[in-house]
């Protein structure tokens, strides 16, 4: 479609008032339009390069605060493993030391947390002087008995390498007395506790082995 442009007097029509109509000069056909990194200016090479640089930089730092964690993790656990209480419980019958006794086999101290002891259908005792007075004043016989006993309970502290008499007789009539009236009426206990580093554990009397708590 033709453009009007500014009019253009015609030279070899003298005498008349004629006009030619102009048509915009055409550009080359075989011009290429130039695309691609040739018509990018200075700063945006700058820029560009810039925000590659940044999300590299950051992808590092993700990645350093990953194996930062992972090598914290790694040495608390060695730290941890280190300090580790391990806590059990055993029956002691052999001749002059009759006893019920929680150890400390581990190689750090343990905190005693939480401590139950119970008897089918009984209340529930978070002392060992406490369930040990209800032993004495609910069956017959244990009233009579003469023991000596510590208390184990919650803020109890058990070192590394260390044991805590639950109860101990003098004969051996006494200990099989009271073993039995624990075996025939369901005795069972549950300690938790933990080590320097707040790693927890609980202890049952009806396990072999601590179990590990995790929340």
């Amino acid at each position: 479609k033709p453009q009007i442009g500014a009019p253009k007097r015609c030279g070899k029509c003298a005498g008349y008032n004629l006009y030619l109509i102009g048509y915009p000069e055409r550009k080359n056909m075989s011009e290429k339009k130039k695309w691609g990194f040739q018509n990018w200016s200075t700063d945006r090479v700058l820029s560009v390069s810039a925000f590659f640089i940044s999300i590299i930089s950051l992808v590092a730092l993700l990645y350093q605060s990953y194996l930062a964690r992972a090598e914290y993790k790694l040495m608390q656990k060695q730290q941890s493993a280190s300090v580790m209480p391990y806590l059990n419980q055993f029956f002691t019958n052999t001749k002059g030391n009759y006893r019920i006794v929680f150890g400390n086999d581990g190689l750090g101290p343990a905190f005693i947390r939480s401590a139950k002891f119970t008897m089918t259908d009984s209340p529930t005792f978070t002392k060992t002087d406490d369930f040990l007075r209800y032993l004495a004043e609910s069956y017959k016989g244990l009233d009579t008995l003469k023991y000596t006993y510590s208390t184990m309970s919650e803020g109890t502290l058990m070192p590394a390498n260390s044991t805590q008499e639950m109860v101990s007789f003098q004969t051996s009539e006494e200990y099989r007395l009271f073993y039995n009236v624990l075996v025939e009426h369901g005795f069972n206990f549950e300690i938790e506790y933990e080590d320097v580093y707040g790693e927890r554990w609980r202890l049952r009397f009806d396990e072999d082995i601590p179990q590990k708590i995790t929340d």
